[in-house]
């Protein structure tokens, strides 16, 4: 095993406690691949047996020392390559994860943020499911992962940026000056030395904890912990992380993530600019819509044009939409040259502001998106009556409408009543026909059927069995009566039907009412904190 010791001050020490050369050798290559920017070190604290350190294989590129400690305790082994790290910033890092590219340089850019303190990302067990997108706690002051097993990773609920109260260990990025004030609780014997850096954290210092959704890993969990019988967190250890969990800090939990207090004045209820005041206050929960808030640290206008008098205290935001030279013109160069912040809802309008002579560093760009409700899916439609007898598979629609599996993916509708299915009504049946991706023809005896011809005739193909004239032509297939077989055809077209359109949704990503209250929430807690930075200056 060849050895390098970097002897400059770096920008980033990535820290990893290993016993398993197979681990640690896997982490090298990744973070070998992960172009990380700017100088970095490897620093491994080896607890493995016997000669078994000279079994990992170290990338040519990585800069990587290796110290033997013994016994096993991760925040002492932690604490003592923390002591010897040479970085402005620090990557606590499990040998059991496996970072994708880029999710590196992704902490590190959100840690470099001056209101951000402690950086987690977004981890997958190899299989998809989500393992770690924040740690949460229970009124007892337990903790847990949040949708943790329930979720793929890539889901949409954890696409955005959160802070949260805390981060696991398998990946914790943070400043060096800070965590030497404090380090990893040593008290410990299995696990939650985490969970009490992350509390301990909230204590010293004003800056949150953020779960980066963007940058991700495979983590091969309790993988080592399995090993060697240590898979169950000991009562101790819980005792422990429930003392830190519910302490009481300046009359707040310190499990509550703390956040600028906020009022918004806008439209009234029912409009589409309270709906956006709307979104911002049920995520930050610190926020008074048309109401007196004389305690506020940031006013917010949506839209500039509710903006009159700037109010005693706290910082001015307006919104700015669009510029109509013949509505307002005046107001809106005047308020954005007043107000101390201007949030642009596209570039376009930026650009608008900036020619009015606002300067780009006063001006942000948030974006409204689509509620999360709206995606592709795909839509099969029914032609034709029912029948007594139930030749015509009216059964075999009611199961697939009964299956909310299957109806979260597949919209099921029918020209006419009586399948119980919503109705889509067109002067034309030609028109629901090209509307519908698919006919689905249920029929277990058909002579015809007629409205599969006419389906083929609008260019529209059908999901049908081997009956009447169908074999004759194309058709996506599936056998006569089977509702499993048929959801199986319908699963597999609902997903081919999504990656369609992936390019599209893409754009999408990040775009919709959590990520436009996320983004206030972060561009409220910027200015706080600039604002906090100057008055104390003063």
């Amino acid at each position: 095993m060849t050895q390098k010791m970097k002897k400059n001050p770096c920008k980033l020490s990535i820290l990893v406690v290993s016993r398993t050369p197979e681990n640690i050798t896997r982490l090298l290559k990744a973070i070998d691949e992960s172009e990380v920017a700017g100088s970095y070190e490897v620093i491994c604290s080896w607890n493995g047996e016997g000669d078994s350190a000279d079994l990992i294989t170290v990338p040519s590129g990585v800069h990587f020392s290796l110290h033997v400690q013994r016994p096993y305790n991760f925040a002492k082994n932690n604490n003592y390559i923390a002591d010897r790290a040479q970085g402005d910033i620090l990557l606590f890092i499990n040998d059991d994860l496996v970072p994708d590219r880029g999710a590196i340089n992704k902490a590190l850019a959100a840690v470099e943020q001056p209101t951000v303190g402690m950086v987690g990302i977004n981890l997958r067990y190899a299989d998809g499911r989500l393992q770690h997108a924040g740690v949460f706690f229970r009124t007892d002051g337990t903790p847990y992962h949040r949708f943790k097993h329930q979720i793929s990773w890539d889901s949409p609920d954890v696409s955005q940026d959160m802070f949260v109260p805390a981060i696991t260990g398998a990946f914790v990025m943070m400043r060096r000056n800070e965590f030497l004030q404090f380090r990893f609780d040593e008290a410990f014997r299995v696990c939650g030395e985490d969970i009490a850096l992350s509390l301990t954290y909230r204590t010293l210092f004003p800056r949150e904890i953020l779960y980066v959704a963007a940058a991700t890993a495979v983590h091969y969990e309790n993988v080592t912990r399995k090993k060697f019988g240590e898979t169950k967190t000991p009562e101790e250890d819980m005792a422990r992380i429930v003392s830190y969990s519910t302490k009481i800090i300046n009359g707040a939990k310190i499990v509550d993530v703390r956040r600028p207090r906020v009022r918004i004045i806008t439209e009234k209820p029912g409009w589409i600019m309270h709906r956006k005041a709307e979104e911002i206050a049920k995520y930050m929960g610190t926020v008074k819509i048309n109401e007196d808030y004389p305690e506020a640290d940031i006013h917010y206008y949506i839209n500039y044009g509710y903006y009159n008098k700037r109010p005693a205290t706290g910082l001015v935001v307006a919104n700015f939409t669009h510029f109509d030279p013949d509505h307002l013109a005046d107001k809106f160069v005047a308020v954005a040259h007043e107000v101390d912040h201007c949030v642009a809802v596209s570039e376009q309008t930026a650009k608008v502001l900036i020619e009015a002579g606002v300067p780009r560093s006063k001006i942000s760009v948030i974006m409204v998106g689509a509620d999360r409700q709206f995606k592709p899916k795909l839509t099969v439609g029914i032609v034709g009556r029912v029948y007594p007898g139930g030749r015509k598979g009216e059964d075999i629609v009611a199961a697939l409408l009964s299956d909310k599996e299957l109806t979260a993916r597949v919209n099921i509708v029918a020209s006419k009543e009586g399948w119980h299915a919503p109705v889509w009504s067109f002067p034309d049946v030609g028109d629901f026909y090209r509307a519908i991706d698919f006919l689905l023809v249920p029929s277990r005896l058909e002579g015809g059927p007629v409205p599969f011809m006419e389906a083929l005739a609008c260019g529209t193909m059908s999901i049908a069995p081997e009956i009447g004239v169908v074999p004759e032509f194309p058709h996506v297939s599936y056998p006569v009566g089977d509702v499993a077989a048929l959801k199986g055809v319908l699963m597999e077209l609902a997903e081919e039907h999504e990656g369609h359109r992936g390019f599209l949704t893409a754009k999408m990503k990040g775009l919709d009412w959590e990520g436009w209250a996320m983004n206030h929430d972060r561009l409220f807690r910027t200015l706080a904190f600039d604002a906090s930075v100057s008055s104390n200056k003063q």
